[in-house]
């Protein structure tokens, strides 16, 4: 049997007014998702405003600073313009090794937050506050190899009221709020399909969730994501204890390992808990081609199912995200870990 929804919002008087007499908004259980789901996550990072692309010039991927902008750097001044001006500032940073590197900006600038938000900065003394007020940075960052064609509509259900509805959207800016605000209980579809435009100018055809996952996901492999601090994968799984946020096989299967929590030490053996209950196993991270890939083994058949060659897709210090590629490409799975 076909997994589907098919809400039907009867308009009268009685419940609200509406231009027709009635409405189907129809939702693919397959296709939909929540807030909560890593797909959420990852459409965010495509649409949101890229805030790490100019960390030459502020040094944090809190927020962007709008162009152009006149900078100081090393006693030289340089107007960026477009992005290639970065290129420009780093340069000049790379020229010598004995200065201070710093970049001075010719006030006021235009700071962009990832929600489009832009805040003012008529000084030194105002952006110091604002870059304080920016806390540790540990999540990931936009996605800028790929981008949505508008417009697009998704549709809606709001478990709390038991109302459906629809939204089209007409640009990054929209999409990235939309997400950010979605309200729990409430499900959404896309109603596909759509397109998407690749770094290289190509445009790709997306039928359903598992297709726009694994484009997104394929375009941080093409470009990488910036990290300002480079990370040891090694380092970050051995440094605290670790749950399954996220796990995709056929179907989204995260609640089956609820409960446990898993421990990756140094010397290769690792072990999972479950209230009292310890599972035994080991890990390996090996190098295949220009990506790291790591195993899983764990004793018994109940978490039998980690137990495949991970090709890892990026990884912070707080979330590693996993990939296994079906021979095929049409079966691909996903693991995603975070910290306790």
């Amino acid at each position: 049997m076909k997994k589907s929804y098919l809400l039907f919002v009867l308009c009268s008087v009685l419940l609200f007014s509406c231009q027709s007499e009635s409405e189907t908004i129809t939702l693919n259980l397959d296709n939909s998702f929540t807030k909560a789901a890593p797909l959420s996550s990852l459409i965010e990072r495509v649409a949101q405003y890229a805030t790490s692309h100019d960390n030459v010039l502020d040094d944090t991927s809190c927020f962007g600073i709008k162009l152009p902008v006149a900078v100081t750097v090393n006693y030289q001044a340089v107007t960026v313009n477009s992005a290639a001006g970065y290129a420009t500032v780093q340069n000049i940073k790379n020229q010598y090794t004995n200065d201070n590197d710093e970049v001075y900006f010719t006030f006021p600038i235009t700071i962009v937050y990832p929600d489009f938000h832009e805040v003012n900065a008529a000084n030194q003394a105002q952006y110091a506050a604002i870059l304080a007020g920016c806390g540790d940075e540990s999540g990931f960052k936009e996605i800028e190899c790929i981008d949505f064609n508008f417009p697009f509509s998704i549709n809606i259900y709001n478990s709390n009221n038991q109302i459906a509805s629809s939204i089209a959207i007409q640009n990054n800016n929209q999409l990235y709020n939309f997400l950010q605000n979605l309200a729990e209980g409430v499900i959404i579809g896309i109603a596909f399909p759509i397109t998407l435009t690749t770094s290289n100018g190509d445009n790709m055809v997306i039928n359903n969730n598992a297709e726009l996952e694994t484009a997104i996901n394929n375009s941080i492999d093409d470009c990488g994501i910036i990290t300002p601090v480079p990370l040891v994968l090694s380092e970050i799984l051995t440094s605290g204890s670790w749950y399954v946020s996220y796990f995709y096989d056929s179907s989204d299967e995260t609640n089956y390992y609820n409960g446990y929590v898993f421990n990756f030490n140094g010397n290769g053996s690792a072990f999972a808990v479950k209230n009292t209950n310890t599972i035994n196993g080991d890990w390996e991270i090996h190098t295949e081609n220009t990506y790291q890939k790591i195993e899983f083994h764990f004793d018994g058949s109940v978490l039998e199912e980690l137990e495949e060659d991970w090709k890892v897709l990026e990884f912070s210090d707080t979330v590693v995200r996993l990939k296994h590629e079906s021979d095929s490409g049409s079966d691909n799975h996903y693991l995603n870990f975070s910290k306790n």
